[in-house]
C-alpha cells in the first residue's frame, strides 16, 4: 500500500470564474435580506440594519465574500488541518 499523500495539483480558478462566484454569493446576500430579513421584521434585532439602505451588515457580508472568493478558503483548510494534526500527535 502507498502510504504517501496524493496531492491535487489543480490551476487556480480564472478572474471570470472567481467574480461569478462572487455575484452570486452577493445575489444570495440580497435575496436573504429581502426575503427573511425584511419580510419577517427580523431587522428589528439587527443593529446598525437599515432597509433598502447599504449598511453596516452589508459591508461585512461583501468584505467576507469578496476575502474568500478571491483569497480562497483552501489555503485556511490547509493551515487548520495542519493544526489538527499536530494536536492528535500525527505527522
Amino acid at each position: 500500500m502507498n502510504n504517501e499523500k496524493k496531492k491535487s495539483i489543480r490551476p487556480p480558478a480564472p478572474l471570470i470564474v472567481k467574480i461569478a462566484i462572487a455575484l452570486t454569493f452577493i445575489n444570495s446576500w440580497i435575496i436573504f435580506e429581502e426575503t427573511i430579513v425584511d419580510r419577517t421584521r427580523l431587522w428589528h434585532y439587527m443593529p446598525f440594519y437599515r432597509v433598502g439602505l447599504f449598511c453596516t451588515w452589508d459591508a461585512v457580508a461583501l468584505a467576507v465574500i469578496l476575502l474568500l472568493v478571491f483569497l480562497g478558503i483552501a489555503p485556511l483548510r490547509r493551515g487548520i488541518g495542519r493544526m489538527v494534526r499536530k494536536e492528535n500527535g500525527s505527522h
